[in-house]
């Protein structure tokens, strides 16, 4: 929202007060009072038990979900809120006013830092309160799973008085590679966390050092993805999959990855394009199939796969591991049976609905023929396959679990049967 302009050179009322007829300060209209009294008790509180700036790092930044910024003017405007902790001081006041400094609208930090730099001198100002923001970057590690699948970006600082903490940004390789959740790592936790850098028998480590340019140019791929995600109406059957864990660091994050030195890449997690599978996928549907495959339901498979693989970071759709069979098995494929019908119990029960028998046992049939072309076409598919198999069996057998429970709660239902893969 633009800055309000005055008429004539007057001074422009802030929103949430109106002028005094009395002259002296404005009036505050009762929901800005209570914002700001809410602020102010909730900086206390943070002053009576705090003894560490993680701890205050995490509560300036969820701070600034009250505060008006350009693009979400509903809130306390920055001006207002620092006289508010002016007139407060203490340890609460200095921490409303730091939090502001480090964290406020760009256009509200300068006045904050310097409200913060009196405040110092007056002695209000507890270590703790002064060190919010204060942080260098000095590494960044990249962590992943066994399959390479799941991963996590751990950004190290350091703090003006030596200690050290860390910003994670975890990374979704289901839903395209997309961020979905942030954390702020104390020093101890950092201690335990560097023991995964210890090689292990087989020589390899999970965690790999990675240099900050490309940290930050992971990470904001990965946060470029989430936003598109989002945004995105196609994707709203997925929207379980995108729930962001620790949107209250969101400041505290933007901040930290502002401090990271630019023009990394993003290459050792997003390649540059997808791998065109067309030609595989067609030669799989023209192969010989059992009879007892029904076609439209082999057809709905391919196109699940199809749009599995474009959630997959890599988008190859002859790439598979046991993480992302469970996922396919678990919370996917269901969704693509020509009746549009639960595979799972937990439906409305008002409904009187049935598996599909046909989809299901298609599934069962096909899919495990998939992983074994997949394995023939791709070397990772090919070095997984065992336990890739063996991951499709348990979902199998999950499924037979869900049809039997679902059978078992219907008066007069009959008995639905699964063929098992060979």
């Amino acid at each position: 929202m633009a800055r309000p302009k005055s008429r004539h050179g007057g001074r422009v009322t802030l929103k949430g007060t109106r002028p005094n007829p009395r002259g002296g300060k404005p009036r505050l209209d009762a929901e800005t009072r209570y914002g700001l009294e809410l602020l102010e008790a909730s900086a206390a509180g943070l002053a009576r038990r705090c003894s560490e700036a993680d701890e205050a790092d995490a509560w300036a930044s969820v701070v600034q979900d009250f505060v008006a910024f350009p693009r979400s003017p509903e809130g306390l405007q920055p001006a207002l809120l620092l006289a508010h902790a002016r007139e407060a001081g203490g340890a609460a006041g200095a921490a409303l006013t730091s939090a502001l400094a480090a964290y406020g609208p760009a256009r509200s930090r300068t006045a904050a830092r310097r409200q913060l730099d009196q405040m110092k001198s007056s002695g209000d100002v507890p270590p703790w309160a002064a060190e919010i923001g204060c942080a260098t970057p000095i590494e960044a590690f990249l962590r992943r799973d066994e399959w390479g699948e799941e991963c996590e970006i751990t950004i190290h600082f350091r703090r003006p008085d030596g200690s050290l903490h860390g910003l994670l940004v975890d990374i979704n390789w289901f839903m395209c590679g997309a961020a979905r959740g942030f954390d702020l790592v104390s020093e101890r936790d950092l201690v335990i966390w560097r023991a995964d850098l210890e090689p292990d028998e087989r020589g390899s480590s999970a965690v790999e050092p990675v240099s900050l340019a490309d940290a930050r140019a992971l990470c904001m791929r990965a946060l470029d993805i989430y936003t598109s995600l989002i945004s995105s109406d196609e994707l709203e059957m997925l929207e379980d999959g995108l729930d962001f864990e620790g949107m209250h660091l969101s400041f505290v994050a933007d901040h930290r990855l502002d401090l990271l030195p630019e023009g990394g890449t993003d290459a050792a997690l997003f390649p540059a394009e997808p791998p065109d599978r067309s030609a595989a996928l067609e030669e799989f549907r023209r192969a010989a199939r059992p009879a007892g495959e029904g076609d439209d339901e082999f057809s709905a498979l391919i196109s699940g796969l199809q749009v599995f693989a474009s959630l997959c970071r890599d988008g190859d759709v002859l790439h598979w591991n046991p993480c992302r069979v469970d996922a396919f098995m678990e919370g996917f494929v269901a969704d693509y049976s020509p009746a549009d019908v639960p595979v799972r119990p937990e439906f409305d029960e008002s409904r009187p609905e049935v598996f599909d028998r046909v989809f299901m046992s298609t599934v069962e049939s096909a899919f495990p023929r998939w992983l074994r072309f997949a394995a023939e076409h791709c070397e990772p598919s090919n070095e997984n396959l065992e336990e890739n198999l063996h991951a499709a069996a348990e979902g199998f057998e999950d499924w037979r679990i869900a049809v039997r429970e679902y059978e078992r709660t219907q008066i007069g239902a009959p008995e639905l049967w699964l063929p098992r893969s060979a």
